[in-house]
């Protein structure tokens, strides 16, 4: 039996165009003689479809698309993700379903059991876990079909609380299975890929059948999909796998099954970079955009994302635009002309001094702005802020944010400043992750000049600023947030590690007091097991203690 593993780049609400790309991918597996071609989850609606499902006319043209999908697929059957309405009259009013149709028949339809609420899921809002999932018989063989979660009760995938009371694949391991085919929407983290591969080989030696996982791709928003699609045979060996980050189809061979092969090992840093160009891309051509603007700085995390989005878009659709200051230091110019260069974009310098002066000449008397303030540094980031989107609205492009994860956490950010923008690529990296990415950049471009990353952090809104002078060195208080936010550690165990107290007080304390900051600031592409944004759900208004 052959089966296609077709793993395809979808985009919420646009069903016309995810049904294009189902029939597209149906007609390369009929061609190639498979079986059966198998889609991600919620291939028609596109995942995550969050609350245009709680609209009856989109669940009614989700349908309308399933009844098209049945209409073209033949002898090679078709397994499809949907959104289906729940017949009976008590739950929610949806299933997260898939149909298995053959021979312009739906022969066999199957509902999620496993409904994930934890991190950037919430299925339970829209959708009622299914009780049972039986095999279903398709050529003679004995089929378990799942949907994402449904494989995952039990492994180290989850929290170490069993979230579940029921177990799917306990279940088909009673009733015996030939095969296993999950379709997933799985968001990437840095590091997954590897624990599913470790899952599914003991989940296929497990059940003494093949498992077929196939996962979606692309950028949605927050969330990037790897893709990644594989099949194990019944002895646990890897034997198909698809690429990482980008559409594609394999053929996966369970009667046959070709000798196993290695799953790649990619560094971290590898996947992070491969993850934020495709979400970027996706970000802007997915919304009718195709160019960015980006404020320069001669600094590490405008550098940094400047080359992402050159990777993404093409560095004709980059503008790169310097906005020295007074305080500008001659060095950050040099540094961003060069970076420009070599990427081969010519940098739109716009300096912003005699703007700031007006700015303190109508709001301060002469004596106040002699002390350069807090006030005073925030003008200056909401100047630049104020430009790069006036830029980007004359031009229908997009501005991309260039915080960091470090930044924030701490809110060592300026509202409507450098948190504008529409989206902010590496804001689910800590400063010493960005360092660690720039390093990985050069070593296959050599994009970013040296002395940019050699430099001491800064941001150059008064004479002689760093970094440094308000936060704790970024190697400690990385540290903090990682474990923190990231590992979901105690102030207590994060103290054990032999961190000062004091100061992780003081770094948890202003953590956690901007929480209204980060409630306005574009998303982040996550690429941590734990985001701040849909992920990471804090009140606003709320009393920190410090709890142990």
């Amino acid at each position: 039996m052959k089966i296609a593993l077709s793993q395809i780049n979808t985009k919420p609400g646009d069903i016309r165009g995810n049904l294009s790309k189902v029939k597209l991918f149906y007609e390369k597996a009929r061609h190639l003689q498979a079986d059966i071609a198998v889609f991600p989850e919620m291939t028609l609606p596109g995942y995550p479809p969050l609350d245009m499902v709680t609209n009856p006319a989109f669940v009614r043209a989700n349908l309308d698309a399933l009844a098209r999908a049945v209409s073209f697929v033949g002898e090679t059957a078709c397994v499809v993700g949907y959104a289906e309405p729940n017949p009976f009259s008590k739950g929610k009013p949806l299933f997260n379903s898939l149909a298995l149709i053959h021979n312009r028949k739906i022969i066999a339809k199957r509902r999620k059991s496993l409904l994930p609420t934890y991190d950037v899921f919430d299925e339970l809002r829209y959708f009622e876990p299914y009780w049972q999932n039986l095999p279903v018989r398709f050529k003679g063989r004995k089929i378990g079909l799942t949907i994402c979660e449904d494989i995952w009760a039990g492994t180290e995938m989850l929290e170490r609380r069993l979230l579940y009371k029921n177990n799917p694949i306990r279940e088909f391991k009673k009733h015996g299975l030939d095969l296993l085919i999950n379709i997933s929407s799985s968001p990437f983290y840095a590091g997954k890929h590897k624990t599913r591969i470790k899952i599914l080989a003991e989940m296929s030696k497990e059940l003494r059948a093949p498992v077929i996982y196939c996962n979606q791709v692309g950028g949605n928003g927050e969330l990037i999909f790897d893709g990644n699609s594989v099949c194990f045979d019944s002895k646990g060996r890897l034997t198909v796998k698809a690429r990482s980050f980008a559409e594609d189809m394999v053929i996966a061979d369970v009667s046959s099954p070709p000798a196993s092969m290695r799953s790649p090992k990619t560094p971290l840093i590898e996947e992070i970079h491969e993850a934020l160009a495709l979400g970027i891309k996706d970000y802007f051509t997915k919304q009718g955009f195709s160019e960015a603007v980006i404020g320069i700085s001669g600094g590490i995390d405008s550098s940094v994302v400047f080359c992402l989005a050159c990777k993404a878009l093409g560095s004709g659709n980059v503008s790169g635009v310097l906005m020295p200051s007074a305080y500008t230091l001659k060095q950050s110019v040099k540094d961003a002309f060069e970076l420009c260069e070599r990427a081969g974009v010519k940098p739109l310098i716009i300096p912003i001094h005699e703007i700031y002066g007006k700015y303190l000449d109508k709001l301060f008397k002469p004596v106040e702005s002699r002390r350069i303030d807090l006030t005073m540094q925030n003008i200056q980031a909401r100047i630049r802020g104020s430009i790069l989107m006036a830029l980007a609205n004359k031009n229908n492009r997009l501005v991309l944010a260039t915080g960091n994860k470090s930044e924030i956490a701490t809110g060592y950010c300026t509202l409507y400043g450098d948190t504008a923008g529409a989206l902010a690529p590496i804001g689910d990296l800590v400063k010493t992750s960005v360092y660690e990415l720039a390093d990985f950049i050069n070593k296959k471009n050599r994009l970013i000049p040296l002395s940019i990353i050699k430099r001491v952090p800064t941001a150059e809104l008064k004479p002689g600023q760093k970094d440094q002078d308000d936060l704790p060195p970024y190697r400690v208080l990385d540290k903090i947030i990682r474990l923190y936010v990231e590992e979901g550690k105690t102030l207590s165990q994060i103290i054990k590690t032999g961190l000062d107290k004091k100061l992780v007080f003081e770094v948890i304390k202003r953590m956690e007091s901007n929480e209204y900051k980060r409630k306005q600031l574009p998303p982040s592409l996550k690429v941590t097991k734990k985001a701040f944004g849909s992920g990471r759900r804090m009140p606003i208004v709320k009393s920190f203690e410090f709890y142990y």
